[in-house]
């Protein structure tokens, strides 16, 4: 049965090779039996049997039902050779401290309240993977790692990627080192393993990474324990997840006679995303041809592995102007601003790392990437006219002139000349005014286009409200550091009032309306939530704690 499924697999460029949780026919009957609500609850189930006796009981059934089995079948299949417990233990996290320096530290009675119910929150999404799955990981999708970890929260019961950059964040603001430093860990673990840093924590993400952040969470883990031995001893591992990305999503772009080297999403799979399997499959239902689904497969994928799944910024018309279908997605045409700033902040603190550790010839080498990718940064995504930064079609060879708050990650990561900085940060404050952005009570929107996906108007997702308010603050302008402040302020009372009214943190905000969560996409508002409190724990720290402690811990990057 194995070696059947290998040969048709190999047609296609699959999401893993587990022949139950990424391909097969065990995979499409369940999932195209709508068996569940949600396609991601099947392929985060454990098996009851190993595998070649699971797939045996599932061709029996085929077999007894001359291959058209019915829905109350399938279920009665499913009930027998899966489970959905054992994967995961609850764990107090040993280094939790109730009132960390940061509360106590803050003056405003109700933001020190409300940080203090956000420190309370970690203890409730701590878990650590079961002895079960180490014994017998074949029978479990979730990829095993040593050290306990944050998860989001809601549907998403195991760790994430560019998820843990801010979790990480607020855990060394919460005065808990050990776990941050555990989390960290898992991660450079799950390079050594794979040579990249998957989507999150199951086999069925093998295919795709997620904004490659793991060189900005060591920086933060080291600015905040001046452990430069945990750099010196993982320096190999950021260099490999690095070359992923300078190897494996490298795209170049001529323009006015030159060639630029940039980044872009681009998964290595060809097929239905496992745990969006039959939401993919209707997505893509309606294009003319075999070859055109496969290519939407592979977009999908890599819209998931940008983060923003889904959002009309990956969506084209044939003109190449917006679409909002998401049938009409073509990710990897797109050159990413964001993707490219967090490249380009990783190589200028690789060449940080390197000094600090005495070699100058690596330092030299990521300084030169530095400045190609700044100088390729200013050239295919500025737009002067404009004054902002754009991503870029690689088809038409124009920029994408719409707004994204992705737009301005640039800011964020210092990726323009130091007599640019002051102009930048102002014109910055002159596109968000343009575009209403600032007159909005409840956060900073993806994007301006109420499309119903999750990564479109009205929805405000925390990212990129910190890397707005920081890179506007980073500017120096005037201007800039009072609309910084005033984004922040509301941005953090949207969360109080939020909290409040709902007793929860939500994983995204409505930007029209202060305190009231998101929605749209594939999946319900899911309240959790890891990055939440992990992003604005970044903003309270820097607008609401007593100014003695600046200079110690984390401040902005």
């Amino acid at each position: 049965l194995l070696v059947m499924i290998k040969l048709c697999a190999a047609q296609h460029k699959q999401s893993c090779n587990n022949p139950i949780y990424c391909q097969g026919d065990v995979l499409h009957v369940v999932q195209t039996a709508k068996i569940f609500n949600d396609s991601k609850t099947f392929v985060d189930m454990a098996l009851v049997n190993p595998i070649n006796e699971t797939l045996a009981n599932f061709y029996a059934m085929m077999s007894e039902t001359d291959n058209n089995p019915s829905r109350e079948k399938i279920q009665e299949y499913v009930n027998k050779n899966f489970k959905s417990i054992g994967e995961l233990e609850e764990i107090f996290p040993r280094d939790f401290q109730a009132e960390p320096k940061i509360v106590k530290e803050i003056n405003d009675p109700v933001v020190r309240a409300f940080t203090k119910n956000l420190v309370s929150i970690w203890p409730t999404l701590t878990r650590k993977v079961s002895y079960r799955v180490f014994e017998e990981p074949d029978t479990h999708s979730l990829i095993p790692v040593q050290h306990p970890f944050v998860i989001p929260g809601g549907r998403f019961k195991e760790y994430y990627y560019w998820d843990s950059y801010w979790i990480i964040k607020g855990l060394l603001l919460s005065d808990m080192v050990e776990t941050a430093r555990g989390m960290v860990q898992n991660i450079i673990s799950i390079v050594e393993r794979y040579g990249f840093v998957p989507n999150g924590g199951r086999v069925y993400y093998l295919n795709r990474s997620q904004p490659p952040v793991l060189t900005l969470m060591v920086y933060d883990y080291m600015k905040y324990t001046k452990d430069y031995e945990f750099v010196r001893q993982n320096i190999g591992a950021l260099e490999k997840e690095l070359k992923f990305w300078l190897t494996k999503r490298i795209v170049e772009i001529r323009k006015n006679g030159k060639i630029y080297i940039l980044a872009h999403f681009d998964s290595s799979s060809d097929t239905p995303r496992p745990e969006s399997y039959f939401e993919d499959i209707e997505t893509c239902s309606n294009l003319p041809s075999d070859d055109e689904k496969y290519e939407c497969y592979t977009d999908l994928k890599s819209g998931a592995e940008s983060g923003w799944d889904f959002t009309s910024r990956w969506f084209f018309e044939k003109d190449g102007g917006l679409s909002d279908k998401i049938e009409n997605i073509q990710t990897r045409r797109n050159i990413p601003v964001d993707l490219n700033s967090f490249l380009y902040k990783s190589f200028t603190v690789m060449y940080k790392f390197f000094m600090i550790l005495g070699k100058p010839e690596q330092a030299k080498h990521y300084m030169d990437l530095s400045e190609s990718w700044k100088e390729a940064i200013e050239n295919v995504f500025w737009n002067e006219e404009d004054g902002t930064w754009y991503d870029y079609d690689i088809k038409t060879g124009q920029h994408r002139k719409f707004f994204f708050a992705s737009n301005l990650t640039p800011l964020w990561a210092g990726a323009y000349n130091e007599d640019q900085r002051v102009e930048r940060g102002k014109r910055s404050v002159d596109y968000l005014r343009k575009h209403g952005v600032l007159q909005l009570r409840g956060g900073i929107p993806a994007s301006m286009i109420p499309t119903g996906q999750q990564w479109d108007y009205p929805n405000a997702w925390t990212p990129f409200q910190n890397l707005i308010i920081i890179g506007l603050h980073k500017s120096g302008h005037p201007e800039a550091i009072e609309v910084a402040r005033d984004l922040a302020h509301k941005w953090i009372n949207s969360n109080i009032k939020g909290f409040h009214e709902n007793k929860a943190m939500f994983e995204k905000y409505n930007a029209q309306n202060s305190g009231q969560f998101g929605g749209g996409g594939e999946y319900h508002i899911q309240a959790g939530f890891g990055w939440s409190n992990g992003g604005i724990l970044e903003l309270i720290n820097f607008y609401h704690r007593a100014k003695i402690r600046k200079s110690k811990g984390l401040t902005m990057l």
